[in-house]
């Protein structure tokens, strides 16, 4: 999202240039898109080699000084935290921000805490997790600071653990092989002060998450009352009591396995992508967006008791991918109802059309509301038939 999605319902900014003195690093094309006045000063920067940026944040900001940094994207939160401690400012530094970002810290960490976690191990190559395969028969490997869903894997045999051997990794990122957890997977979206929930969703994928097919999609919907979604609500406390020092915006991603049982598969200090932002303020009427600047700026988190909704509506979000590759020409056909919270469409004419490759390769992301999570899902399968693209094959 670029800057411009940090506002209230009102179109107010959420850091108001005549209160906040705004230096603003962004991607080059994100800055092209501010008007006048809404920051101080921009420094571009490519945010997506997280690595070099670690080291060359501050250098970039020079003699400015500081007295808050905020992180915006996941993957800016170990270079934001990494940059608070090199100017010397107050926030989360690298020790804490590791068990949000780092997979592999983060598991030993609730591990430790008596939260039940997928048995796993770091591997240098895939090889390496061939005992792990044979114990379970079936694993995942992915990036320690991987977001997106971006090159997972799931291993079935020890012939695909041979042919992603042969391939190589996708990135220079470490990575971790972990056993599958057979079951259902649930993300799990909070407002958070001081590790203890003020503000809950629960809500289960309907589809899986590692591919992304043409015309395909990924759902999810809030669970509706019942003895799962009790679980899963103490399971967050569980997890979120672990982390007793942080405030914010919590995307917790957890599985029911084939006994009903909850198991830790990660958790990160920010709002969720997809439509989760849409749906919970409407649900909740807290941002998520808003709930995960606060701390960074030394202050509280919204009182959920003054703002939200009595009836607690269902929610539901789709990320749609394209029908087919090529050139997009259009959207010739879009939904309208006023069920439907969200829907974005990032694609403009002559953007290349290329094989999904990470969650968010989206043609379209869609976020509605509805009585129950039955209603849902028929929202949502409307609004995938009424999206009527064109695309031009090459």
């Amino acid at each position: 999202m670029g800057y411009g999605a940090y506002r209230h319902d009102d179109g107010s900014p959420f850091f108001h240039p005549d209160e906040f003195d705004i230096t603003l690093l962004a991607r080059p094309r994100d800055i092209a898109q501010l008007t006048p006045g809404q920051v101080s000063r921009c420094i571009p920067v490519d945010i997506d080699a997280s690595a070099e940026l670690e080291l060359s944040l501050p250098a970039l900001v020079g003699d400015f000084e500081f007295d808050w940094v905020v992180a915006t994207q996941e993957r800016l939160l170990l270079p934001a935290a990494r940059l608070r401690e090199a100017v010397g400012v107050a926030g989360l530094g690298t020790e804490h921000t590791l068990l949000l970002r780092d997979k592999v810290a983060m598991k030993r960490h609730f591990s430790a805490h008596g939260i039940r976690v997928p048995e796993f191990t770091e591997i240098s190559e895939p090889i390496q997790a061939a005992e792990l395969l044979d114990k379970f028969g079936q694993i995942v490997v992915k990036p320690v600071h991987g977001a997106g869903s971006a090159d997972v894997h799931i291993v079935r045999d020890q012939n695909e653990l041979i042919g992603l051997q042969r391939q190589g990794f996708g990135s220079p990122d470490r990575y971790e092989a972990e056993e599958f957890i057979a079951g259902r997977q649930f993300h799990i979206d909070s407002v958070v002060n001081n590790g203890v929930p003020v503000a809950v969703s629960v809500s289960q994928y309907l589809d899986s998450h590692e591919t992304f097919p043409l015309n395909g999609q990924i759902r999810s919907h809030t669970l509706d009352d019942g003895p799962d979604l009790e679980l899963l609500l103490a399971f967050n406390r569980a997890v979120l009591g672990c982390i007793s020092w942080f405030s914010g915006a919590a995307h917790l991603e957890a599985f029911l396995d084939d006994r009903g049982r909850p198991v830790f598969c990660e958790l990160g200090g920010r709002p969720g992508g997809a439509g989760i932002e849409a749906a919970f303020r409407y649900r909740h009427g807290i941002s998520l967006l808003f709930s995960s600047v606060l701390p960074q700026v030394g202050r509280n988190v919204p009182d959920a008791s003054d703002l939200a909704r009595t009836d607690q509506p269902a929610t539901g979000w789709s990320m749609i991918y394209p029908p087919t590759l090529g050139r997009f020409r259009g959207y010739n056909a879009l939904p309208q109802a006023n069920w439907l919270l969200q829907l974005t469409t990032p694609y403009r004419p002559g953007d290349p059309v290329g094989q999904p490759r990470r969650s968010t390769d989206a043609i379209a992301v869609a976020a509605v509301c509805g009585r129950d999570s039955r209603e849902v899902v028929d929202r949502l399968a409307e609004v995938k038939s009424e999206i009527i693209v064109s695309i031009t094959p090459e």
